[in-house]
């Protein structure tokens, strides 16, 4: 379609950027015969995601507040998202969300619920088109958006009781032909493609899934998925229509959003590291590496063929002297006859050294690190120079600062995946359907609770809090600080020193099955401390000083006693 070509061009001006980055992620070097003709790679691109992925490679806590004070509720679907997340891998999605910015600046997860359950995939950058207009903050605002790449087996396609009849006809017509045999093997290639790149991801059983489609399928075909704005002239406004469309040219489904998923938003969550304000595809921490890593490249690659070519030896010779040279082996002692002068014969290939590009090279890789925020410290790896660990834990903590900045953006995604997780399960997951859920207390049993829809249900709705531990870990960290201040000004205040233990009890991981036990042999021990009888003082007969020993005051006074008696008798 129309709209789907103008999203494909606004993409396609950054293929050959994405394209450089994950080959030098992947290690893949293209030669050429005038800046790099040896496949020569060093690995900055992988180290530098690497480590930012390590400083921000942390799930975040997501907790479900409920707005009409149901407490009860608000457990159990908290409980439930802790269930959901870990069926479908929630972790390992948030990885692969994370390397996707960092390689491509952009990311893109898919929510979707089929076969009654919930779904989430993260999708490859080659995947998803947009709208030029869409707001950089707000994917839903795209007028239209494609999901293209999609792969199936035709028996599958046609096994679809949800596609069109007429069109599955024509579909398999297509496919059988000569033009369709052809695109069924771009399709496979295609496919290949995208499955290396998704395994790189961390995509792992991709693979396998890749083989088994390959394996059981004589004919690959494409899917677009159309997500689009049509005109409804009965509501008179704009409806979201989902249209899937088979190689570019077959309509085999189009609904409305609301009829096919219940909800009307964008059933997609994206999210950039470096937004802009007028660019829907931003720049990634790899495109900053790209450029340096290519020219470093070329110096090793240049630096190689030239002690190569050194090392080959290549000589000269005068052919008008009749002489016709043999490669001559090289041996201890050797004697290699020559018919006339060597000098006046034979000539070496002049191979001028290219000179020390060590101190380049350095140079280069210490504006990588400064400009994305990954200095040698947080790499594993030892300045050069002589300092201090007080500038060490400074410079860290500098780039830990920056790479902060970026969970930003991410923790804001992470809200927004909790809102429509809640919104979809919410209109799809049946009244009747029952999940069972399990606790484990903290003496280790397993209490099992068998809830539905009902149970998590509010009128109000829910409220969103995203956090991520090291935030909650410092903010409780700093708090017990001050409460400790605050402690020692009042020693004796007995409310206060409770509100300290609970809170030193929290930071330390425990269940609240086991905060309370502690807390409850704290009440119990105070109370066996006010119950006890208080012993009277032990009375010590005060000790007569000795004379001498008596200080100044005293014996100033016995010296005025004895002077007033030795005047009595005189009055």
């Amino acid at each position: 379609s129309t709209e789907r070509q103008i999203d494909l061009d606004y993409q396609k001006r950054l293929h050959e950027q994405f394209n450089d980055n994950y080959t030098l992620y992947r290690d893949f070097v293209h030669i050429n015969r005038l800046t790099q003709r040896q496949a020569v790679n060093i690995p900055l691109m992988k180290e530098t995601i690497k480590t930012l992925l390590a400083e921000i490679d942390e799930s975040p806590d997501i907790y479900f507040k409920n707005l009409d004070n149901n407490l009860e509720a608000e457990y159990v679907l908290n409980e439930f998202w802790l269930w959901m997340t870990s069926k479908i891998q929630f972790e390992g999605l948030d990885i692969q969300d994370k390397k996707n910015v960092l390689l491509y600046g952009r990311s893109f997860t898919k929510l979707n619920f089929l076969d009654n359950e919930f779904a989430a995939e993260v999708l490859d950058i080659y995947d998803v088109l947009v709208d030029p207009k869409t707001d950089p903050l707000k994917l839903d605002t795209a007028r239209h958006l494609e999901h293209q790449n999609i792969f199936r087996p035709l028996r599958e396609v046609l096994a679809n009781d949800k596609y069109d009849e007429k069109a599955k006809k024509q579909l398999s017509e297509l496919m059988f032909s000569e033009k369709g045999i052809a695109l069924s093997d771009a399709n496979k290639e295609a496919l290949e493609a995208k499955g290396e790149r998704l395994k790189d991801l961390g995509v792992e059983d991709y693979e396998k899934k890749l083989e088994d489609m390959l394996a059981g399928a004589d004919v690959v075909v494409s899917l677009v998925e159309h997500y689009t704005h049509i005109w409804n002239k009965k509501k008179e406004e704009f409806e979201k229509y989902v249209v899937v469309v088979a190689q570019n040219e077959i309509v085999l489904f189009k609904k409305p959003l609301k009829d096919v998923l219940g909800v009307d938003f964008c059933p997609f969550v994206s999210w950039a590291g470096d937004l802009d304000v007028s660019d829907f595809w931003t720049d990634g921490e790899s495109d900053i590496v790209r450029v340096i890593n290519k020219v470093i490249n070329a110096w090793i690659s240049q630096g190689t063929e030239n002690r190569t070519l050194k090392n080959w030896g290549m000589r000269y010779y005068d052919t008008s002297k009749n002489f016709d040279p043999q490669t001559f082996t090289p041996e201890p002692w050797g004697w290699y006859p020559v018919p006339g002068n060597p000098n006046d014969i034979i000539k070496d290939v002049a191979i001028q050294d290219l000179g020390d590009t060590i101190p380049e090279i350095d140079f280069l890789i210490r504006i990588i690190e400064k400009a994305t925020a990954t200095p040698a410290g947080q790499k594993g790896m030892a300045e050069k120079r002589q300092i201090t660990l007080g500038e060490v834990q400074m410079v860290v903590g500098k780039a830990v600062e920056r790479v902060k900045g970026l969970t930003k953006f991410y923790r804001r995604a992470r809200q927004e995946f909790a809102e429509k997780w809640y919104a979809i399960v919410d209109a799809n997951v049946a009244t009747s359907k029952t999940i069972t859920l399990f606790k484990t207390s903290y003496k280790g049993n397993v209490f099992p609770k068998t809830v539905s829809r009902k149970d998590w249900k509010s009128q109000a709705g829910y409220k969103v809090k995203v956090t991520s531990t090291s935030e909650q870990e410092e903010e409780k960290t700093t708090g017990i600080q001050k409460l400790i201040a605050i402690k020692q000004q009042f020693p004796d205040n007995l409310p206060l020193q409770k509100i300290l233990q609970k809170r030193l009890l929290e930071i330390g991981d425990l269940t609240p099955e086991e905060i309370k036990e502690a807390q409850a042999f704290e009440d119990q021990k105070i109370k066996q401390m006010a119950a006890a009888p208080i012993a009277p003082p032990i009375s010590t007969p005060t000790a007569i000083p000795k004379r001498g020993k008596l200080p100044r005051e005293a014996l100033e006074l016995q010296r005025s006693t004895r002077e007033l008696r030795e005047l009595t008798p005189a009055i």
